[in-house]
């Protein structure tokens, strides 16, 4: 697993386009990817535990970060894209996900209850993790595709994209979770 002081620099000089996603890539293994990932989901997980659906539906006017129930919904809905696109470069006869993400922002929805937001996560969760073991170990190295706003990405690229997206957004949830606590919601 990568420590955040390991990974945190390595998104960034991706993000920032000071190398490509598929360079960024090369530079951990992806079991290592992997299993960062399903931790920073259960860090999810975790930031969901003990909050009120007003916590969770909780925006600030100072600050534009959306509340958690956006982040959680967005998350989830976003990941049948990832998911896609470790079956498009994988050999499994997985099937795709139908309803996936085309464009960023999409699946954020206000007003869920915080109980139905973990039931979520827990069915999203369980869907990530039986498509990335259904996947993991029976694709081609060599394969890659262009994506417009990506670049060129193999299977691991993927994996390191799903990741960034679940750091990203769990920034986000982390902080409304204290500013939902700290401003009263």
């Amino acid at each position: 697993m990568l420590s955040s002081d390991i990974l945190n620099p390595l998104l960034n000089t991706a993000f920032k386009r000071e190398i490509t996603w598929l360079e960024a890539s090369d530079r951990h293994t992806l079991d290592e990817f992997i299993e960062t990932f399903y931790n920073m989901r259960k860090r999810s997980h975790e930031s969901l535990e003990g909050m009120t659906d007003a916590q969770v539906a909780f925006a600030s006017l100072a600050h534009s970060i959306w509340s958690v129930s956006e982040s959680i919904t967005h998350l989830i809905y976003t990941q049948g894209f990832y998911i896609n696109k470790l079956l498009d470069v994988s050999t499994s006869t997985m099937p795709h996900i139908v309803e996936a993400a085309r464009g960023f922002g999409e699946g954020a929805q206000m007003g869920i209850s915080a109980d139905q937001l973990r039931k979520r996560l827990v069915f999203a969760t369980e869907q990530v993790r039986t498509a990335i073991e259904g996947t993991r170990h029976n694709h081609d190295i060599e394969k890659t595709e262009a994506n417009e706003f990506f670049g060129l990405c193999n299977y691991r690229t993927w994996m390191l994209l799903l990741l960034a997206h679940e750091v990203d957004h769990l920034h986000q949830i982390v902080a409304m979770r204290r500013l939902a606590r700290t401003e009263g919601a």
